[in-house]
């Protein structure tokens, strides 16, 4: 059996071409950010959807899809497989019939970094790297430390000044180096960053810097896919900062549509806060290249704050013009209702997770999408990790009681009258 269909890196700027096998970030040539390429055709000969029903419900079930080339090399705790969950609130309140939510805050770490860094550690181990570098926010750098430290990799993780501290002390718990980042925009970082793959050849798990972790997230198109009966969705709804999680979902449908296993592309839909939407503010000027724009310090959404993305962030404005869907901005107030919405679904949202659900009562008010059109509003983190805003939105009961039966009966009779 073969364990991937990977062929090459190819460079999206100067189209060169390289060995999987060479330890690259960026572009030797030219520094443009490297796509990996499958052989789509003997892929369409030797694989059936059916064969993948019996498999492990993680996203190594679709390890073909993926650059590794040796299942030895596979460092796992299981992310993936997550829930798409219909909608049984906030569908209603919208008037929509067919919304869903892919629950990735149920992932190891608690947020959907974990698909990215299950795959880039591995790839990594199956190239004998053995020290590595990421820049995050939070989710990503727990993420990456708990990863690496189960393949044995010394990990050191550049964590944003402004994270979370729950979210910089779960960093500390899976055993990186940390420490603490300062900086003015996005674009400080990614020149720092940049500049070490070429002066340090030091190995990087940045998002697009690394070229693998974007590929793990095109399981989610998979799984949606496979959850739908083998159809896509009309609309997929992703909260972006870099834009991994949106890119690399758009790779994995537009190639099972290669494949002809679904018939249709699904709406990608962008979010951003209104404090920072640079991809929201280019694609409203109809450009395809961001510039840096807004205050990350504004917003509550820690994750998705991101004032200046990646290579003016085209990957991102590319799939959102090619699959016909739009970006939106929203507003702290906005995603604080959503995070109160979604605890009526069952589900506990990190602010930059409840921007989808936001941004989608957006779409509707402003009729962009459909009453019956499928929309899956992707959940990418824990709002364990954001407990005071979890407690913003939620504030304790101030009802009380003694342990005895008649002040029992006394509060359920005023509580179910």
């Amino acid at each position: 059996m073969v364990w991937s269909y990977a062929t090459d890196y190819c460079c999206d700027d100067c189209a060169e071409r390289f060995d999987l096998l060479q330890p690259l970030n960026t572009c030797p040539s030219c520094g443009g950010l490297l796509e990996i390429h499958y052989d789509l055709d003997r892929m369409k000969l030797d694989l059936q959807p059916e064969q993948f029903a019996a498999r492990e419900p993680s996203m190594w079930r679709w390890h073909e899809f993926y650059p590794l080339q040796h299942a030895g090399n596979m460092v796992s705790m299981g992310e993936g497989g997550t829930p798409l969950l219909p909608s049984v609130y906030a569908g209603r309140k919208l008037g929509l019939s067919r919304l869903y939510f892919k629950n990735d805050a149920l992932m190891p770490t608690g947020s959907f970094k974990d698909r990215g860094f299950s795959l880039a550690v591995s790839f990594a181990k199956e190239l004998g790297i053995s020290r590595g570098l990421t820049y995050s926010s939070g989710n990503a750098g727990a993420s990456f430390a708990a990863y690496a430290n189960r393949a044995g990799l010394d990990a050191t993780v550049l964590v944003e000044y402004l994270a979370n501290p729950i979210k910089k002390s779960m960093i500390s718990l899976y055993g990186a180096h940390t420490a603490a980042l300062y900086f003015e925009s996005m674009t400080d970082i990614t020149a720092m960053l940049e500049r070490a793959v070429q002066e340090l050849g030091l190995y990087q798990f940045v998002n697009f810097i690394n070229p693998t972790r974007h590929e793990a997230m095109k399981s989610y198109a998979y799984e949606i896919s496979q959850a739908l009966g083998w159809k896509a969705p009309d609309v997929m709804i992703h909260p972006v900062g870099t834009g991994g999680g949106i890119w690399g979902a758009w790779k994995g449908f537009r190639e099972l549509k290669q494949l002809n296993w679904i018939d249709s592309l699904p709406r990608m839909v962008a979010v951003q806060p209104y404090a920072t939407g640079p991809i929201v503010r280019a694609f409203k000027q109809g450009a395809r290249h961001a510039e840096k724009y807004g205050d990350p310090t504004q917003t509550i959404a820690q994750s998705i704050a991101a004032d200046a993305p990646i290579q003016g962030g085209r990957r991102v404005l590319n799939a959102v013009y090619d699959s016909g869907g739009f970006a939106e901005t929203v507003t702290n107030e906005e995603i604080i209702e959503a995070v109160q919405w979604l605890g009526h679904e069952g589900i506990c949202a990190e602010p930059a997770s409840a921007a989808s659900l936001a941004a989608l009562k957006r779409a509707v008010e402003q009729g962009i999408v459909q009453q019956d059109d499928c929309i899956v509003c992707v959940i990418t983190g824990s709002g364990l990790k954001q407990p005071s805003i979890i407690q913003q939105a939620a504030v304790e009961s101030e009802l009380k009681l003694n342990a005895s039966f008649e002040e029992l009966n006394k509060l359920l009779a005023s509580l179910w009258p």
